[in-house]
């Protein structure tokens, strides 16, 4: 997806993905739901349609806060690459086209294996905090949070995730929206 725009000098790049980590930052610590909060991280600096945000609601805390299945941040941020690398509904016989995100999110996923030794909701909190919490337990989630789980660990993790997601998309000249 080339626009022909010419890259942001880099002192420009730096100030931009630092304000998207504290986008990605502040609205997991506020209203949780990573999936989701990559997705709308996102969306507030490149153009992405609403509807997409809501599809993110069940991915987040693995699968439906289970735990088990992939990090929301990972899978949101999966759903951001395939929204704009794709293949649509129009191009459906092209059967091309429906490995053309592989790539990235294969870079996109070393990077969550790299910092995190995982990819799993169970992989990361494990690596964050030495021990897994299930969160649909309220005495566990209650500890969760406790030991740090909106203040700073996965609000983090959404951080990471969404300057991961917005360097490929810059990579790839994406166009932003104006903010």
């Amino acid at each position: 997806m080339s626009t022909g725009m010419v890259a942001l000098p880099l002192s420009e790049r730096e100030a931009l993905l630092e304000q998207i980590y504290r986008r990605g930052y502040e609205l997991e610590q506020r209203y949780y739901g990573c999936a989701q909060c990559v997705v709308a991280a996102i969306q507030d600096f490149f153009p992405i349609d609403s509807s997409l945000v809501k599809a993110a609601t069940s991915l987040s805390g693995g699968f439906a806060s289970t735990i088990e299945g992939p990090c929301g941040a990972f899978t949101g941020g999966i759903l951001v690459l395939s929204h704009f690398f794709g293949r649509s509904r129009e191009d459906f016989a092209n059967i091309g086209q429906l490995r053309r995100p592989g790539p990235l999110v294969r870079v996109f996923w070393d990077k969550f294996k790299e910092s995190y030794g995982g990819d799993s909701c169970r992989a990361i909190q494990e690596h964050l905090f030495g021990r897994a919490y299930r969160f649909l337990d309220s005495d566990e989630y209650h500890a969760y949070e406790e030991a740090g789980g909106h203040i700073d660990k996965c609000p983090a993790v959404v951080g990471s995730a969404c300057v991961w997601l917005a360097e490929l998309l810059l990579d790839k000249n994406v166009p932003r929206r104006k903010v």
